[in-house]
Parts: C-alpha cells; structure tokens; sequence
C-alpha cells in the first residue's frame, strides 16, 4: 500500500432515496391540494367565515388607527374609499398552499401543526397588511390600484408562502434515524 490514504467512493448524481422522497412530496401536495378544493367548494362557509374575519380584521386595524371604517356586509368604506372583499382577498388559498406543503411534507406530526398554526397566523396578519396596503393605494395612487392589487399582491402573497414553508424547513428539528 502507497502513502495515499483510500477514500470511500462519493456517489455521484442523487443519493439514492432522493428520487421517491421528492416524488412522493410532491404527489402528497398535489393529492392534499385537491382535497382542500374539494373541501372548499363543498363547504362554502369556509370561505364564508374568512370573509368575515377578513372585514372584522381589516376594519379592527383601521379603528387601532383611529379611523371610523363603515362596514356593510363584505365591504369596507373608508371616507369616499370602499373595498368589497371576496374570496380571494381572504388569506384562505395561500394557507391552504402552505398547510398543504408542510403536512405533506415528511416531518414529525408535532411540527407540522406548528408551522400550519404560526403559518396562518402570519398568513392572516400579511393578508390584512395587504388590504390595508390596498386602502392606501385606492386614497394616493388609484391608477395603479389593478396592477397592485392583481399583479404585485398576488405574487408577494406567493413569495410570503414560499418564504414561510422554507422558514418552516430550515428551524425543523433534526430527524433522527431509526433504531
């Protein structure tokens, strides 16, 4: 034997159960994803319930504020502004996209119900952020009132998500490996 010292071989390409624990998270998502749209179009008072939490929320930050919100139904008026609020402006989908992720993803049942319950919370305090955000454009920029509410919301809602999950992943606990 020579001076050099032998080095166990370094596999190349992926480890060998990269491959189904990939896969099997991402049918995981899409099977939970498509169970939760089920579930909310069966049951409409879900969503229901988000909006009226949505305004009862908005319309609590906007009197923290010492505003006097005028609230009918699912709008909000504010002086001469309004905003109606549907579905999609309750934090419902990305909670459900997050939910989603991080029950399907393989990690320990205790941690998961930690990251959904915090995830909504934040969730919930970012979406009334957001339509908060949106009074203020509505009073200062109206023109720009679609762009920010379709185009820049939607994909901020989409990075807040994205940034929660990886949050989530990033403090989880150490797996140990089985005895």
């Amino acid at each position: 034997m020579s001076g050099r010292t032998k080095h166990a071989a370094k596999p190349r390409g992926r480890a060998r159960g990269d491959g189904p624990g990939v896969t099997g998270f991402v049918v995981r998502l899409l099977v939970g994803w498509a169970v939760a749209i089920g579930v909310l179009a069966l049951v409409p008072a879900i969503e229901h319930g988000a909006i009226v939490g949505t305004v009862a929320s908005v319309g609590g930050a906007l009197r923290l504020a010492s505003l006097a919100p005028v609230i009918s139904g699912n709008t909000i008026t504010l002086g001469m502004l309004a905003v109606r609020i549907i579905p999609e402006c309750t934090p419902v989908m990305p909670g459900v996209l997050l939910a989603t992720a991080m029950v399907a993803y393989p990690s320990a049942l205790r941690w998961k119900l930690i990251g959904v319950a915090a995830g909504l919370v934040v969730l919930w305090v970012f979406n009334v952020i957001r339509v908060l955000a949106l009074f203020a454009t509505l009073a200062w920029w109206p023109g720009s009132f679609k762009f920010m509410h379709v185009y820049l919301w939607q994909t901020v809602s989409l990075l807040a998500v994205s940034a929660l999950f990886l949050a989530w992943l990033r403090w989880a606990p150490a797996r140990r490996a089985p005895a």
